[in-house]
């Protein structure tokens, strides 16, 4: 799956038209349209702010009601930061997350479990795939880790870039 951020106000009819012809050419394509620029984060280091998270979690079936799609966006933002968050999910990243959030690591790993198995049964099957390497279909769900560890490295890998 190709996923490409499209600023509206820079588009002419003509770009527009061609992004039609785009998706009718590619069904894996997805394009974000958007009135402004990418969201940036604060720190000035190209990582992605929470919007960007949002769009693939709610690609990926998470409800935004459930405290895991909280969970999960601070676990990727952590992780995003130092990448040693993930040598003790148990132990280091979920006790971060709980404190952020003023809660018990054990509220937080049941969370976002719950969180992912609600994605897994709702979720886009091709966007299951694409990050995942299976989806649903398959009858395999990713653990909280695998889930954490693969968005990361998504997110790492675009470095800001909105076009994969």
């Amino acid at each position: 799956m190709s996923l490409m951020w499209v600023s509206v106000t820079e588009c002419s009819q003509s770009h527009i038209y061609h992004l039609t012809q785009m998706i009718k050419e590619d069904e894996d394509l997805r394009i974000i349209l958007s009135s402004g620029t990418p969201y940036m984060d604060e720190r000035g280091d190209g990582g992605l702010m929470y919007k960007d998270m949002e769009r693939v979690l709610s690609m990926l079936g998470i409800p935004s009601h459930l405290k895991g799609y909280r969970y999960l966006k601070t676990a990727v933002d952590l992780c995003i930061q130092s990448m040693e968050e993930l040598d003790g999910v148990t132990k280091r990243l979920y006790p971060d997350i709980a404190r952020t959030h003023q809660t018990s690591a054990e509220t937080v790993e049941h969370a976002i479990r719950h969180a992912i198995e609600a994605a897994w049964q709702r979720g886009d099957e091709r966007t299951q795939k694409m990050l995942f390497g299976y989806s649903h279909a398959e009858g395999r769900r990713p653990t909280n880790s695998e889930f954490i560890t693969r968005l990361t490295d998504y997110f790492r890998d675009r470095n800001g870039k909105y076009l994969s």
